[in-house]
C-alpha cells in the first residue's frame, strides 16, 4: 500500500523575490535515501577509489556543473586526474573543459611535471585567440563595423555554427577544482580558479581522529585579499570591485572564460551582445562596459597546492572537492552558517568514516547534512519546495581515496 503523501507550505526566504510561502512534501525517514539519490547523477570510477555527485532538485533548471574522473597516460605512467567545473552564465565553457582540458594537461606536462598550472592557462589563452581569428581587425575596426556584419560572422549557425560555439565559450565561464595525482601516488597537486573548495582528509590509522587541510583559496570578491590583488592592479578605477563583485557584476575573481572582463569593452558592446542568443541578462552586461578600462580583471592564473603524501605521517588520505553549491547550502541558511575551516572538518568528520568502503554512503551522508542533516522537514523541503525559480545553486561533489 503506498505511503500517505503529506504536503506543507514554508517561507524560502533569500531564494527569489516571492518568498511564499511554498508547498512541499514530507518524505518520512525511510524514504529520504532514495529521494536524495532519486535526484542525484553519480559516477564511480572502474577502481571504485573515485566518485562524482551531480545535485540539483529544482526540476526546472539545467545543472551547469561539469566534473572529470579520468586516468591520463604520461611517459612516466598513468596519472589521475579529479575535478570539478562550476560553470556560469551558461554551459558551454564547461562541456569544453571536459572534452579539451585533459590533452592540453596531457601536452603540458609532458616530458615532466614542473608548471601544473600552465595548461589551463594555455587552454584559457587558446579560446581566447579562437575568437580574435574570428574578428581579425583591431579594436578601432571592430567599434566601427556595422553590427549587421557583425551577427552575420558570428551567427553562423546555419552553416555549421563554429564561429558562434567559440564565441560561446569566451562569453560563458567556469571556476576548476582540479587534482593530479601522480602514479606512485606520493605526489598530489590541486589547482583552483574561483570559488570551489578542496579539502583533504587525513589521518594516522583507524583508532585517530581526522585531520583537514584546506587545498584551495577563494577566488572571490568577498575575499579581501583577491579584491585588494584587482584594486592594486587597477588603482585609478573604484568601481573594478563593489558589492564584493568584479566591475559590480561577477563573483568570481579567477575563471576559465568569461572574456568579457578579460577584452577590451569594445568586444563586449559589438561582438559578445550581438550573438544570439547570448546572455540571459543583457542589461547587466551593459552596465558594466563603461567600466570596463584596463582589462584584464577576471584572471586565468590558477593557484597550486602541492602535497607530498610520501612524508607524511598518515596512511589514510582522502580529496573531497566541490562546487560552491554545497557551501551554500550551509551558508544561505543563517542559523547554520559557520566558518569554512570548521564547515570542512565536519566534512571529513562524516566522509572519514565511511568513504573506503562506501564511496557512494560517505557522498550521501555529506549531502544529507548539508541539507539538513536530521530535521526530516528541512530536508524534504529542499527536496521538493516547488518554487517557480531555483532555489538551490547547482552542487557537486568529487570524492576520491588516495
Amino acid at each position: 500500500m503506498p505511503s500517505l503523501q503529506v504536503f506543507r507550505r514554508a517561507y524560502m526566504q533569500g531564494y527569489g523575490s516571492d518568498p511564499g510561502p511554498w508547498r512541499y512534501r514530507i518524505f518520512p525517514e525511510h524514504e529520504l535515501r532514495a529521494q536524495i539519490l532519486k535526484r542525484c547523477t553519480t559516477k564511480i570510477s572502474n577502481d571504485g577509489c573515485s566518485l562524482s555527485a551531480f545535485f540539483q532538485p529544482h526540476v526546472g533548471s539545467v545543472n551547469e556543473d561539469r566534473s572529470l574522473i579520468l586516468d591520463l597516460s604520461l611517459p612516466n605512467g598513468i596519472w589521475s586526474l579529479t575535478a570539478v567545473f562550476d560553470g556560469h552564465g551558461g554551459h558551454e565553457t564547461a562541456d569544453y573543459l571536459v572534452a579539451e582540458l585533459p590533452s592540453f594537461l596531457i601536452a603540458g606536462l609532458s616530458p615532466t611535471v614542473t608548471n601544473v598550472e600552465g595548461p589551463i592557462y594555455d587552454f584559457d589563452e587558446a579560446m581566447k585567440r579562437d575568437l580574435l581569428e574570428i574578428f581579425p581587425e583591431g579594436i578601432d575596426e571592430i567599434a566601427a563595423m556595422p553590427h549587421a556584419m557583425i551577427k552575420a560572422r558570428v551567427n553562423d549557425q546555419c552553416s555549421g555554427g563554429l564561429n558562434h560555439t567559440k564565441a560561446l565559450r569566451c562569453m560563458r565561464g567556469s571556476t576548476i577544482i582540479l587534482a593530479l595525482l601522480d602514479p606512485t601516488k606520493k605526489h598530489l597537486w590541486v589547482l583552483n580558479l574561483g570559488d570551489g573548495v578542496a579539502v583533504l582528509g587525513s589521518r594516522r590509522d583507524a583508532s585517530s581522529p581526522w585531520n583537514t587541510s584546506i587545498l584551495s583559496d577563494n577566488h572571490n570578491g568577498n575575499n579581501p585579499s583577491e579584491a585588494d590583488r584587482i584594486r592594486q592592479q587597477h588603482p585609478d578605477e573604484p568601481e573594478c570591485i563593489f558589492d564584493d563583485r568584479v566591475l559590480g557584476n561577477i563573483a568570481v575573481t579567477r575563471a576559465v572564460g568569461d572574456h568579457a572582463f578579460k577584452l577590451p569593452a569594445v568586444y563586449t558592446e559589438k561582438i559578445f551582445l550581438n550573438v544570439e542568443p547570448g546572455f540571459r541578462v543583457p542589461a547587466a552586461i551593459e552596465s558594466f562596459i563603461p567600466r570596463n578600462l584596463s582589462p584584464p580583471y577576471v584572471s586565468n592564473l590558477a593557484s597550486v597546492r602541492y602535497v607530498n603524501l610520501h612524508v607524511q605521517s598518515s596512511c589514510d588520505y582522502f580529496i573531497l572537492m566541490c562546487s560552491d553549491g554545497l557551501v551554500d547550502l550551509y551558508m544561505d541558511d543563517p542559523d547554520r552558517a559557520e566558518s569554512l575551516t570548521s564547515l570542512v572538518q565536519r566534512w571529513v568528520e562524516i566522509v572519514g568514516g565511511v568513504v573506503r568502503n562506501d564511496i557512494q554512503e560517505a557522498m550521501l551522508r555529506l549531502l544529507r547534512h548539508a541539507l539538513g542533516a536530521e530535521d526530516i522537514d528541512s530536508v524534504s523541503r529542499m527536496l521538493t519546495v516547488e518554487m517557480p525559480v531555483t532555489y538551490m545553486d547547482d552542487t557537486t561533489i568529487v570524492l576520491q581515496v588516495l
